[in-house]
C-alpha cells in the first residue's frame, strides 16, 4: 500500500459505472480486452472495482484462474484484493476507500462491506508506519504479499486476519514487473478448504466454514476484485481465464431414475434434466443433454439459469457385470465314466443356474449342451459346454502283419519292427513316440497305448529278447605294412562261434604272406546266430618327405632344403639331422640328400640347386656436390665379371640408364642393375647436393640525386635456377671505401658490388646521376579532355615555389577564354571567360601565356612562357 503525499490534493468525488462482458465495473475500473479488466490506471487517488453479474454459492466447490497484473513500478502502489460479499454486485456495488485500504479496508469498523465479507489481499506497498509510508499503519511486511482477511479489515496481526501474509511470489520480493501472473483460487465445499496459488506455487491454505463463520448460514455471496492507487500508482488488471463455480445447486438431474446402471457390453443413454432455475443442461464430456455411456464413472453436468449463472454437479453411473466363468472346459469330455460335474463361477451377488436349476454345480449323466447362466438386477449372461462320454479302447501287437503278445526273440544287432494294434479306430502310439510302428534292435519291454476323443487306453506292453553273436579276434605281424612288402594274419574265436569261411583281398592265397587290403571271417554260434569279423590291413604310403628342387636363385641368396613330412629321424649327406637345410652358392648345386626313418620303414630322397650370377654397380660415392651452372655429374658404369642370364639393365630411380646417366637435380638417386631374366640386382644410393651460382643486383634508392647529396645503394642476391643463394656461405665486396653488407651510402658515379662464395663470383653495379636543383617548369603541348579518366586536364608541372603565377588560355580571335592564378588548377577545356555560359570548346590549338615569380637564395626572379596547346576530344 502506498504513502499519502505531502501535498494536499483537491478532490472531487465523482462515481462511475459501465459493464464488460459479465463483470459490472465500479469507479475508475476500465475495459482492457477480451476477459480483461484494468482496476486502476497509473495515476494517483485511483479506486475501482470489478463484481461479478452472477453470484457464487459456498455449498459447492469452485475453481477460479485468472491472471493479475500490478504494473511496472516498483515504487508504484497499492494493490488489488479479491473479495467476497453479500452486499451487491451491481455497478453501483460496494467500494471502499482508495490509498491503503485497496478498495476494501477501513479504519473505522466494517466499512461497507459490513462484517459479512471476506478479502484475498495482493498488496505492493509496505504500509509500516515508517516515514513516507502514510497515516494508515497495516503492519505491512517489507515484499510484496498476500494475506486473507474478513469484514472489510486489512489489519495485520488482528482478529480479522484469517491468514497472515506470506510473500506473494515464492521468489521474487517484488511482484511490480509489468508480467501477468497466475493467480488460482479454489473451494473444496465437502472439506471447507480455500487454497491460493500464485504464479502456480500455494501461498494459503485455510480450512475454515466459510458459510456458517463468515456469511452467518447464507451460502451465496458475490465476487470480484476491488484495487487503489494513493500517492503513489501503478497500472492494475486481471484476466479471468477459466471460472468453474456454481451461482446454486440442486438444479440438474438426471431423466433415469438412481441409481444410473448399465450392463457391461451395452451401450446406455443418459438425459441431463434440469430443475427450477435451469433453463438449459448439458453433459461435460458429449456437450449435448444425451450421453451414451459404456464404462462405469463419474460423469459432470452444467446447467444454466435465465441469467446465463452455471451450476455443476456429477452423476454416478454404475456397470453391473455378473462375471460369469467357467470352471470346467465349453468342450467337456468324460473318459471311461458315465457322469460329469459341472461348475461355474460368478460375481459374488450374482445368481448361478445350470439347466435351469439353481446352483454353482450340476452333475449330469446327459451327453450334449447344457446351459448356465449368471444373473445380476436386470443383468444377465450365458455360457454353454457340450458333455462327451468316450469308451476306453484298447491295443494288441503284431510283427510282420502277424499278431503277437510276445515275448520276440532276436539276434544281437538285428532289427524289427513291432505295430501297436489299436481298437475302436483310435490312434496308437509307443510310450517316447508319435507312431505306431516301434523300430527295435535290442532287448526290452516295450509300451505302446492308444488314444481317441481325447481319451487315453491302459498302457500294454510286449517284451523283446536278443541272443549273442558268434564273436573273434584278428592279429597281425607287422601291425603295418612298410610299403610294397608282406605279413602275417592271425584269428581267434570266442563265445562257441566256428569259422563257416574266408574273403581275401587280391592277391593275397595265404594269411602267412598277407598283403594289404580287408580280411573278412564269416562265423556261427551254436544258437544259430551267424556274424562276420573284418580287419583291414594297411600298407604304410611311401614316406612324404616334401624334399624338392628349389626355383633358380642369385649366388648371394641363402636356400633352405625342408623335409615337410612326418618322419623320425632324418640325416643330411653333407651333415646336419634338422628338417631343415641351409644351402648357400659355396656349397655347389648338389647333390644333397636326406635319409629319413619312419616306424619300421626308411627311405632316401635327393634335391639340386641352380645358382644364377649376381651382379655388383661397382664403386660409387655417397654424396656428390654440383653447382647449378655446371655440367651434370655423370655416372660411369663398371663392366661385370659374369654373363648375365638374360642381359644386365642399369637405371637410376626405376628410369633406364644402361647407356649412361647424368643427375641434374639435387636428391637421392639409387643406381641399380638386374639381371632381365633372373632379377638378380645390385644398387647403391648417391646424393646429389647441387649448390647455387650467385646472381647480384644493385639499385640505388634515389638514381638522380642533387649535386653535394648521397643516397643509399642496396645490393640483392637473386636465386639462379631455383636455387637458394643463401644456402652455403658467401661474401660480398663493394668498390666505395667503407662500403660492407647489402647496403652502402654514397654519392654520385659508379659503384660496384662483388658476391663471392664456393660456386663462384658475381658483380653488379649501381650508377648515381647527379643535377643541378633549381626551379625548373614543364607545359604539356596537348590532352584529351574527352571523360574516359585519361589525360582529362592541362596543367603545368614545376618543382618551383611560386611568389606570384598567372596563367592564360585564348582563342585563335584572341579572346580569353579560360584563366587562373591557382598552379594546382587544371584547365578542363571550358570556356567560362566568353560571358555566354558554361560550354566546352572545340578540337584545335590555343594560345596560352604562362608568367611566374619565385625566390633562390634570396634572389627574385620574374618568368614568362608563350606557346598553343592541343585540345584533342
Amino acid at each position: 500500500m502506498t504513502r499519502f503525499s505531502a501535498i494536499l490534493f483537491l478532490l472531487t468525488l465523482h462515481s462511475s459505472s459501465a459493464a464488460w462482458g459479465q463483470w459490472n465495473l465500479v469507479q475508475d475500473a476500465l475495459p482492457s480486452g477480451a476477459n480483461c479488466i484494468q482496476i486502476t490506471s497509473d495515476a494517483f487517488n485511483q479506486r475501482g472495482a470489478a463484481w461479478h453479474t452472477c453470484p457464487l454459492h459456498l455449498g459447492a466447490s469452485f475453481h477460479l484462474e485468472f491472471e493479475v497484473n500490478l504494473g511496472m513500478n516498483n515504487n508504484g502502489a497499492d494493490g488489488i484484493c479479491f473479495v467476497l460479499q453479500q452486499v451487491s454486485n451491481e455497478s453501483s456495488g460496494p467500494l471502499s476507500t482508495n490509498g491503503a485500504q485497496i478498495g476494501y479496508g477501513s479504519t473505522d469498523g466494517n466499512g461497507v462491506f459490513g462484517s459479512r465479507s471476506l478479502a484475498i489481499e495482493i498488496d505492493t506497498f509496505a504500509n509500516d508506519g515508517s516515514p513516507g509510508t502514510g497515516d494508515d499503519n497495516q503492519s505491512d511486511p517489507a515484499s510484496d504479499h498476500i494475506a486473507i482477511f474478513r469484514d472489510g479489515s486489512l489489519q495485520h496481526n488482528s482478529p480479522n486476519e484469517l491468514s497472515a501474509a506470506v510473500q506473494a511470489h515464492p521468489v521474487d520480493e517484488d511482484i511490480e514487473t509489468g508480467i501477468n501472473y497466475p493467480l488460482d483460487i479454489t473451494w473444496d465445499a465437502a472439506t471447507m478448504l480455500l487454497e491460493v496459488y500464485f504464479d502456480g506455487s500455494l501461498r494459503h491454505s485455510l480450512t475454515i466454514d466459510l458459510v456458517a463463520d463468515l456469511f452467518d448460514e447464507n451460502p451465496v455471496v458475490f465476487w470480484g476484485f476491488t484495487g487503489s492507487t494513493g500517492g503513489l500508482s501503478n497500472t492494475q488488471s486481471f484476466c479471468d481465464n477459466s471460472l468453474y463455480y456454481s451461482s446454486y445447486i440442486d438444479g440438474l438431474a438426471v431423466q433415469e431414475p438412481s441409481p444410473l446402471v448399465a450392463c457391461v457390453g451395452d451401450t446406455v443413454s443418459f438425459t441431463a434434466l434440469p430443475l427450477t432455475p435451469t433453463v438449459d443442461v448439458l453433459w461435460d464430456t458429449s456437450n449435448d443433454s444425451v450421453i451414451d455411456v459404456t464404462a462405469g464413472g463419474s460423469y459432470a453436468m452444467t446447467g444454466f439459469n435465465s441469467a446465463g449463472c452455471p451450476t455443476h454437479e456429477t452423476f454416478d453411473v454404475e456397470i453391473l457385470d455378473p462375471a460369469l466363468q467357467l470352471l470346467i472346459d465349453s468342450d467337456l469330455t468324460i473318459c471311461g465314466g458315465s457322469e460329469a460335474t459341472l461348475s461355474a463361477t460368478a460375481a459374488p451377488n450374482a445368481t448361478i443356474s445350470w439347466d435351469g436349476v439353481e446352483g454353482a454345480t450340476s452333475v449330469t449323466s446327459e451327453p450334449g449342451i447344457h446351459e448356465v447362466t449368471a444373473t445380476v438386477g436386470a443383468c444377465s449372461t450365458a455360457l454353454e459346454v457340450n458333455v462327451t462320454f468316450q469308451p476306453l479302447p484298447q491295443i494288441n501287437f503284431a510283427l510282420e502283419g502277424v499278431p503277437t503278445a510276445g515275448p520276440i526273440v532276436i539276434c544281437e544287432g538285428d532289427a524289427i519292427e513291432v505295430e501297436a494294434v489299436p481298437s475302436m479306430n483310435a490312434v496308437a502310439f509307443w510310450e517316447g513316440s508319435e507312431t505306431h510302428l516301434l523300430a527295435v534292435n535290442g532287448s526290452g519291454t516295450f509300451v505302446a497305448t492308444s488314444l481317441i476323443g481325447g481319451c487315453e487306453s491302459n498302457p500294454q506292453s510286449i517284451e523283446i529278447q536278443t541272443l549273442p553273436l558268434p564273436e573273434g579276434s584278428f592279429s597281425a605281424s607287422p601291425q603295418s605294412l612298410c610299403w610294397e612288402t608282406t605279413g602275417e594274419i592271425g584269428f581267434d574265436l570266442f563265445n562257441d562261434a566256428f569259422i563257416v569261411s574266408w574273403d581275401l583281398p587280391s592277391g593275397t592265397t595265404d594269411l602267412s604272406e598277407a598283403g594289404a587290403g580287408v580280411y573278412n571271417a564269416h562265423l556261427i554260434h551254436n544258437n544259430g546266430c551267424e556274424a562276420t569279423s573284418t580287419f583291414t590291413y594297411n600298407m604304410l604310403p611311401p614316406i612324404a618327405t616334401g624334399l624338392s628342387n628349389p626355383l633358380p636363385l642369385c649366388d648371394n641368396d641363402v636356400v633352405t632344403l625342408n623335409v615337410t613330412g612326418n618322419v623320425d629321424a632324418i640325416s643330411w649327406n653333407v651333415g646336419g639331422d634338422d628338417a631343415t637345410l641351409p644351402v648357400v652358392s659355396s656349397m655347389g648345386s648338389g647333390p644333397f640328400v636326406a635319409n629319413v626313418e619312419l616306424g619300421a620303414c626308411t627311405q632316401s630322397d635327393t634335391a639340386y640347386v641352380t645358382w644364377w650370377p649376381t651382379p655388383s654397380v661397382g664403386t660409387q660415392p655417397d654424396t656428390v656436390n654440383r653447382c647449378v651452372l655446371d655440367a651434370p655429374y655423370s655416372f660411369v658404369w663398371p663392366t661385370q665379371m659374369d654373363a648375365p642370364v638374360g642381359s644386365w639393365v642399369w637405371s637410376v630411380n626405376d628410369e633406364p640408364a644402361t647407356s649412361g646417366y647424368s643427375a641434374f637435380e639435387e636428391g637421392e638417386y639409387t643406381v641399380e642393375i638386374r639381371d632381365t631374366f633372373t632379377g638378380c640386382k645390385d644398387s647403391h644410393t648417391v646424393h646429389v647436393e647441387v649448390l647455387p651460382n650467385l646472381s647480384l643486383v644493385a639499385s640505388a634508392e634515389e638514381p638522380l640525386i642533387c649535386m653535394g647529396d648521397s643516397t643509399t645503394v642496396h645490393a640483392e642476391l637473386l636465386p639462379v635456377l631455383d636455387t637458394d643463394p643463401y644456402e652455403i656461405p658467401f661474401s660480398l665486396t663493394w668498390s666505395t671505401e667503407d662500403g660492407a653488407g647489402f647496403f652502402d651510402n654514397v654519392a654520385g658515379g659508379e659503384h660496384y658490388v662483388t658476391a663471392t662464395n664456393a660456386c663462384g663470383s658475381a658483380i653488379a653495379v649501381a650508377v648515381v646521376q647527379e643535377e643541378y636543383c633549381g626551379c625548373h617548369v614543364w607545359i604539356p603541348n596537348a590532352f584529351t579532355p574527352d571523360g574516359d579518366g585519361l589525360n582529362e586536364g592541362f596543367k603545368i608541372e614545376s618543382s618551383c615555389e611560386w611568389d606570384v603565377f598567372s596563367f592564360q588560355i585564348f582563342n585563335r580571335w584572341g579572346e580569353l577564354v579560360w584563366a587562373t592564378n591557382d598552379a594546382d588548377q587544371p584547365w578542363d577545356g571550358g570556356a567560362p571567360e566568353l560571358g555566354d555560359g558554361e560550354h566546352y570548346l572545340p578540337d584545335g590549338w590555343y594560345p596560352y601565356i604562362v608568367r611566374w615569380e619565385y625566390r633562390e637564395a634570396g634572389k627574385l626572379s620574374r618568368k614568362q612562357k608563350v606557346g598553343r596547346v592541343l585540345v584533342v576530344r
